[in-house]
């Protein structure tokens, strides 16, 4: 084989390589949740593609009380200006953690100005705790 063709194979390599992270990247995105209300409560929202139509939502967050049902929503707006009225609601953070998919595209989520917002406990829910901007790739 050539130098030119074992170049060209490198060049095609490594364009396939990068393609195939760039779709990857497309298919998720993070929210870091900041402590709202002195919780002392943050962590992660990672967002990934469940179809078409769908998001798969997973919440990984620290200091929170251990065996209290958290409510957590998407809501519209940003984390100082959200709508009251929940968009998605997901499974309630339990133990620092939640996986919920939502009926809404991934592409939507990033781009029509969400925030995951969490409340402090059910008997407590307009106590804010956490919340984070949806957007970024992982």
């Amino acid at each position: 084989m050539s130098v030119v063709r074992k170049f060209a194979a490198v060049i095609v390599g490594l364009l396939v390589l990068s393609s195939a992270s760039l779709a990857w990247a497309a298919d998720s995105a993070s929210a870091k949740l900041e402590p709202q209300n002195n919780s002392g409560e943050s962590g992660t929202a990672t967002l990934t593609k469940a179809g078409d139509k769908q998001t798969k939502v997973v919440l990984d967050v620290k200091g929170g009380p251990s065996g209290v049902n958290q409510p957590v929503h998407i809501h519209k707006g940003t984390c100082d200006k959200l709508d009251p009225k929940p968009a998605y609601p997901l499974s309630p953070v339990v133990n620092g953690k939640s996986e919920t998919t939502v009926n809404a595209s991934l592409d939507d989520l990033e781009k029509g100005g969400y925030a995951i917002n969490g409340h402090k406990s059910a008997q407590e829910v307009s106590t804010y705790v956490f919340c984070g901007k949806i957007g970024g790739s992982m």
